[in-house]
């Protein structure tokens, strides 16, 4: 079903084009029977539409331009190590792990926090996290996070992808579209791991598996930047010469017949592990040969099963190697190494803290289980955990044991295996059964070891933040091979499995998915073995900005046709694919070389009129028909405060607009988080001659005056601050619309001036309006006019909706509203009642309001201060508009404006506010 959906390649100019009910996605999907259709790429991946993600208020929507593959999407089809459906409880599940993309809107909260704009380009990051966590204050990675398109079903080989509010970055310029599409998840997941997890220094040595590979050459080149000396694993001479390029100074070939058959797991068999060692000793000493007979102190690994065994073997002392995958398998084994530590070192590394929670086993020695009653070295872990003020339990081989412990009394709990195995169907295994060789005995091994051993010890260690009892800490045995149930149980993404004895020649083993997913660390006394997943959103910003900066370079991507997508996956299934890979979804052909979004437009029809501080984009409203709508913004960071250059380029660009013939409707915006702050404060203290003031105000008021005679009704969009000016600006327009974090003011008589763009007569009579629609009685809006002049205090979206000033508050953001809006009026489908205050030049009524006991207390505040001679003016000048006419008010104001702003005291006003010592302003009038 392709009703309700965009054609695919369709241009969306969010506000302009509504929101489609269904969109195109690619999804593995259940069969009829509701079984999982899992399969190779291209028969489990199918071209569906579904209706289009609802979003929450952190969110943003992205109409989505070029989505990048990753080898998640290979995982969710094929349902490996697990059926992605055990993840969530939908019928489809959309892959896609990056995306460029046009925002098309955003949440309520989202336009709050003004970062976000709709229409602009941004880079999906794809981590999902609880942002209301406590934990993410620590990380958000810590707080409950999912990998978008593999842990969630709603990915990024979609038209339209929804995303909290985090995950939008920017896009770099540097890069086309479809690069910024491809390598967001490869780098960001590269620069975690080595400059957050391992903690890479300069001039140390690192050693990069599959250097020549996607997340391979990021490693070699953010190593490189750091300061290390790299050596990668290559499979070619072609491969060496490209590391090489990249920074790596020496190159390893895997397919030397030298090393032939060496990169194995090691032997289960303690016979044969000698012949293994002697194996992969030419393996070794052609790393260090390359290396100035050096050990290496970081490796980077994500091939996993085959060759994570001869990695560890390449490690000196106080080395790290760190991992994000094992594409070659899931069970991870290697030999330990000489080197012993005490419980209180080793606690100190993984910063043990009081309250968190320590599993020790008892029951052991360095070389294998014992009966005896006493264990010393595990008893001194528990007694060191203890006083560190940590809640342990002991897990010991034998009752008897379990009963010598009782002596410590204050231990959370002690578990007996013995008394387990009591348990039907418990079982205890030498060691972690091969899941790569057995999957079925991997299975039965999670049922009758790892639920059962991990309810027990949860049940003793759960607390209120950590329901399910994971330990914080697990001291591990050389006597034993448990590794593998012990990183099952430590808890996700702060855990830690530490060894206190010698471990040489000892042999362990480990599910990979377990540590790596989970950012969990296993710490040797002489090594260490870091899981390191994806990144945090601020990590991937500072990708995006080594990007921006020049540091880093982009791998130049394969472009895919949409209808390729599921064989394109099947070549990277089977490693037929060269580099980095992405989809064209919203983009057509023509923009694979497109960096910047004027360019998008320009694609999509629009034209653009530029200005130093204005610009213009005009769209076309519809495909065919002549209809325009232009977007009008104001761009002079950091305020966009309107002085003469603005109202050059502003009146530029109304000419502009003026000759243009199909021009329908304008909306007016501020770029950036704000509309615009107000007038140009440095240029009005710049002056000396009054007359110069009353010039530039009543050019702002000719300016403001053309803006509300336009043939083509103009629509603000204010999102964050309309101050003084700004506020003037947007109540001159003919439609007025604010966002949810929308925040207007007069605040000049903090300056000990008045407004002079056309203030004290615009917001009079839009109250004036507000009344005669039955929004409430004419006096008494009329006063809350007159108060917001006189009390220089900022009102709220809905504050202002009340008093008549903006028209609508949109729910999230007033751009794509007001967007909206506009089309509506270039179509003649609106229906609301359009009108400027300053095409309204009549007169009013204008009764004693000194004598409301709210003006009095503002007017007393202000003689006081003092600062009566503004106040007095305003109320001179709303008074005089009103009695005499608009003209007449207009005139006053730009009058007194120029007196005030170029006298002494007004100079003075200048001053304290630029030194942010004004005098105080009167307290709202609900909290009086």
């Amino acid at each position: 079903m392709t009703e309700g959906a965009l054609p695919l390649g369709a241009p969306f100019r969010p506000g302009l084009d509504p929101l489609p009910e269904r969109h195109h996605v690619w999804a593995v999907s259940k069969d009829a029977q509701g079984r999982p259709a899992h399969g190779d790429p291209r028969t489990a991946l199918r071209a569906l539409t579904q209706p289009l993600p609802a979003i929450g208020g952190n969110d943003a929507l992205g109409y989505v331009l070029y989505a990048g593959l990753t080898y998640n999407t290979v995982f969710a089809a094929r349902g490996v190590p697990i059926s992605v459906f055990d993840l969530h409880d939908r019928d489809l599940h959309v892959p896609g792990s990056g995306a460029v993309v046009v925002l098309a809107a955003v949440g309520a909260e989202v336009a709050r926090e003004g970062r976000l704009k709709v229409g602009e380009l941004r880079v999906l990051y794809p981590g999902i996290s609880n942002l209301l966590s406590p934990r993410a204050g620590e990380d958000p990675m810590h707080a409950d996070f999912k990998i978008q398109g593999y842990e969630t079903p709603d990915g990024s080989f979609a038209q339209f992808v929804r995303g909290q509010a985090p995950q939008w970055l920017a896009h770099s310029e540097r890069l086309t579209l479809a690069e910024g599409s491809s390598f967001m998840l490869d780098l960001e997941t590269v620069y975690k791991a080595l400059y957050d997890v391992a903690g890479v220094r300069h001039r140390e040595r690192v050693f990069v598996e599959g250097a020549a590979g996607g997340t391979g050459l990021y490693a070699v080149a953010c190593a490189t930047l750091r300061g290390a000396l790299v050596t990668g694993l290559v499979s070619s001479a072609a491969k060496a010469r490209l590391i090489a390029e990249r920074g790596a100074r020496a190159a390893v070939d895997r397919t030397d017949p030298a090393f032939a058959g060496i990169f194995t797991p090691v032997p289960l068999d303690p016979a044969a592990r000698g012949r293994w060692v002697e194996a992969g000793r030419v393996f070794t000493e052609r790393v260090r040969a390359a290396n100035d007979g050096r050990p290496i102190d970081v490796v980077v690994s994500s091939v996993g099963r085959d060759l994570f065994a001869r990695m560890v073997d390449l490690l000196g002392s106080g080395g790290r190697l760190v991992f994000y995958g094992a594409t070659s398998g899931y069970t991870l084994t290697l030999l330990g190494k000489a080197g012993h530590a005490s419980a209180a070192e080793m606690y100190a590394r993984v910063d043990l803290r009081p309250q968190q929670g320590v599993v020790v086993y008892h029951g052991l020695t360095a070389t294998g289980v014992s009966d005896a009653p006493s264990d010393p070295t595990a008893e001194a872990a528990i007694e060191t955990a203890l006083a560190l003020g940590a809640r342990v339990v002991a897990v010991t081989r034998t009752d008897a044991q379990a009963a010598h412990l009782k002596r410590i009394g204050e231990l959370a709990g002690t578990i007996s295996l013995e008394s387990l195995g009591r348990a039907r169907g418990f079982v205890w295994p030498e060691t972690m059964p091969d899941y790569d060789a057995d999957a079925e005995g991997y299975r039965r091994y999670q049922d009758a070891t790892l639920k059962p051993f991990g309810q027990a010890v949860g049940r003793l260690l759960a607390t209120g933040d950590n329901p399910r009892g994971y330990p914080d800490v697990i001291v591990e045995r050389a006597g034993q091979d448990t590794l593998g149930t012990s990183t099952f149980i430590a808890r996700p993404f702060t855990g830690a499995v530490v060894y206190l004895e010698p471990t040489d020649g000892r042999r362990v083993s480990f599910y990979a998915p377990n540590v790596w997913m989970h950012g969990k660390r296993i710490l040797f006394p002489s090594f260490a073995i870091l899981g390191s997943h994806l990144s945090n959103a601020h990590q991937a910003e500072m990708c995006v900005r080594l990007i921006d900066a020049g540091a880093l370079t982009i791998h130049r991507p394969v472009i895919h046709a949409w209808e390729e997508l599921a064989e394109a996956n099947q070549a990277l299934y089977e490693n037929r694919h060269t580099g980095t890979m992405t989809v064209r979804v919203g983009a057509a052909a023509s923009l694979d070389g497109a960096r910047t979004a004027r360019q998008v437009y320009e694609a999509w029809g629009s034209r653009f009129l530029d200005g130093k501080t204005v610009r213009a984009r005009i769209d076309p409203v519809r495909r065919g028909a002549p209809e325009m709508v232009a977007l009008l913004t104001v761009d002079s960071p950091p305020a966009n405060a309107l002085g003469a250059e603005v109202f050059d380029d502003l009146e530029r660009a109304l000419d502009a607009l003026d000759s243009e013939r199909y021009v329908r409707a304008v909306v007016l915006a501020g770029a950036g988080s704000m509309f615009v702050a107000g007038a140009d404060i440095r240029q009005l203290r710049a002056f000396a001659r009054a007359e110069d003031v009353t010039a530039l105000a009543a050019r702002a008021q000719r300016v403001f005056a053309r803006i509300a005679a336009m043939k083509a009704p103009v629509v603000s969009a204010v999102d964050g601050y309309a101050l003084g000016g700004g506020n003037e600006l947007q109540m001159a327009c003919a439609w007025r619309v604010a966002g949810a974090r929308a925040e207007l003011g007069q605040p000049e008589i903090n300056l000990h001036v008045i407004p002079g763009f056309g203030g004290t007569q615009m917001l009079p009579r839009l109250a004036a309006r507000r009344a005669r629609a039955g929004g409430g009685q004419m006096y008494t809006l009329l006063v809350g006019a007159l108060a917001m002049l006189l009390d220089g205090r900022r009102r709220s979206a809905a504050r202002a909706q009340a008093l008549g000033i903006v028209d609508e508050v949109a729910a999230a953001d007033a751009l794509s509203h007001a967007l909206g809006v506009a089309r509506r009026i270039a179509t003649g489908e609106f229906s609301g009642a359009l009108f400027s205050p300053l095409t309204e030049a009549g007169t009013l009524a204008f009764p004693n309001v000194e004598r409301d006991t709210e003006i009095a207390r503002l007017l007393a505040h202000h003689a006081a201060v003092p600062r009566s001679a503004p106040a007095a003016a305003i109320v001179e000048a709303v008074r005089t508009g009103l009695t005499q006419g608009l003209h007449a008010g207009l005139a006053l104001e730009a009058r007194r404006f120029g007196e005030l702003t170029a006298s002494a005291d007004g100079h003075a006003g200048i001053d304290r506010f630029f030194a942010r010592r004004s005098w105080p302003l009167p307290t709202r009038h609900e909290d009086a």
